[in-house]
């Protein structure tokens, strides 16, 4: 049976934060595998590994499954949390569950939007500070190169752009997968809203319907379990 309450407020901002909490954190587990996935299939020597525009691709794909799971997961739990109110009806019910699954998105893409500028920020200023071969300079050489390829192939695969510069090829390398990756971005986001609505309505009816989930049955029955006899009557 779903807990019933009154309340004055529409908003039970503390199963948002609970599901927004857990989604961020699916996020950030997600995120760092795909970077390190990313790059143990990059390579900064020349035929080796993905082009710029597969290796784009390939990113936004992974944001898209990371959104996909961490938003389905954090708006279910809040619509599981949320207490429904006596006196709306079905619809607005599951109006309203949705609408709690779109907070938990908005304030999970916030939350993420500020930790990347954090580790953004901390990571320009490590790459200005650090000695020649760290990690961070690693990476970015790495990046590097294969944009150098990549520009260096486009001047046979294209062949308008034969009279270009090697700087001119390059700018339209790098042009052509921030396009990618911006476009694949949008679309993950706006994918994951509507994952956080459909999930935070499925919630929503487990919770009324008071429906078992599996995976939360922490109790097993006991086998061949051994019933004492009633005590006797005085």
């Amino acid at each position: 049976m779903a807990e019933i309450i009154n309340r004055d407020t529409r908003v039970d901002w503390a199963a948002i934060f609970a599901g927004a909490v857990v989604a961020t954190a699916i996020g950030v587990i997600l995120s760092t595998f795909g970077l390190g996935l990313g790059l143990a299939i990059n390579s900064p020597y020349e035929g080796e590994g993905l082009s710029p525009g597969m290796f784009a691709f390939g990113a936004g794909l992974w944001l898209l499954a990371t959104q996909v799971i961490a938003f389905w997961i954090g708006a279910y739990i809040c619509a599981r949390l949320r207490a429904r109110q006596p006196e709306l009806t079905e619809h607005e019910v599951d109006v309203r569950d949705g609408l709690h699954g779109i907070i938990v998105w908005g304030a999970g893409v916030l939350a993420a939007g500020l930790i990347s500028a954090t580790v953004l920020g901390g990571a320009t200023t490590a790459a200005q500070t650090a000695d020649r071969g760290g990690l961070i300079e690693s990476v970015s050489n790495a990046a590097d190169a294969e944009i150098d390829q990549a520009a260096s192939r486009e001047r046979v695969d294209n062949p308008e752009a034969a009279d270009e510069t090697f700087t001119e090829r390059r700018a339209e390398v790098a042009r052509k997968v921030t396009v990618i990756s911006t476009f694949i971005t949008a679309a993950a986001l706006l994918v994951g809203a509507a994952v956080a609505f459909f999930a935070a309505g499925v919630g929503g009816q487990h919770r009324d319907r008071g429906t078992n989930v599996q995976f939360f049955i922490l109790r097993r029955p006991i086998r061949n379990a051994v019933v004492p006899p009633p005590p006797p009557v005085v």
